[in-house]
């Protein structure tokens, strides 16, 4: 945690200063380069967000009667912030081509408004990712998006399981691990990949197993 917060933040301050250097040159450059640090602010925080979340224990006085599961705002936002990266240089070379107002350039010029239309539209869907429920889990089940709720009722070896990504032509030994929620229902495999979420996979675990223990002693 230590080393990719003093990562960040010696990258945020290269990206400050050669934002506010090229503030004499061109300004949209510049709009790119404060974008950037401010990305890097919000990984730094994301990195300590991580460590503090890991520490918070939950209980069954503590947790509510449902749990919802959301896309990582800091993720969005990072999101949001590079596609707007790439939306002010569509509109930089949009502006270019205007002034310039050569009949030869009509075709560079849809490329120009449909590149930059591409990512105005996603940064639009990472907004509405922002407030979108993606899990809901209660003492009747487990609720993905919009689907009908699995009942714990028909669900078995509901858990967090770790995916472990190998290439073949990769040379190192280095294997990128991904978290998933995974449980079976009736004889239906489910797996959802839980990496870019508002909890961690240490929280969503205990949050399984208080649900699976209410339930379990309501049936008794």
């Amino acid at each position: 945690m230590k080393f990719g917060i003093i990562f960040y933040a010696v990258l945020g301050t290269a990206g400050l200063l050669t934002g506010i250097y090229l503030l004499h040159y061109s300004f949209p450059v510049s709009i790119i380069f404060f974008i950037g640090t401010f990305i890097n602010g919000i990984f730094i925080h994301k990195e300590y967000s991580i460590h503090k979340s890991d520490k918070i224990v939950y209980d069954e006085n503590t947790l509510p009667d449902e749990v919802v599961v959301k896309h990582s705002r800091s993720g969005r936002i990072i999101a949001i912030s590079i596609y707007s990266i790439f939306m002010i240089l569509g509109l930089f070379f949009l502006y270019s081509i205007i002034v310039k107002s050569d009949s030869q350039s009509i075709i560079i010029l849809a490329l120009a408004i449909a590149f930059t239309a591409y990512f105005i539209v996603k940064i639009f869907k990472e907004i509405k990712k922002i407030s979108k429920i993606v899990i809901s889990i209660d003492g009747k089940g487990i609720q993905i998006k919009d689907n009908p709720r699995y009942l714990w009722k028909y669900i078995q070896l509901e858990k967090i399981i770790v995916k472990r990504l190998v290439s073949r032509e990769s040379k190192h030994d280095y294997k990128p691990e991904i978290n998933y929620l995974y449980f079976f229902h009736n004889d239906e495999k489910i797996e959802i990949n839980i990496e870019d979420f508002d909890i961690t996979d240490h929280q969503l675990s205990q949050v399984l197993k208080i649900f699976r223990a209410r339930y379990n002693s309501n049936q008794l």
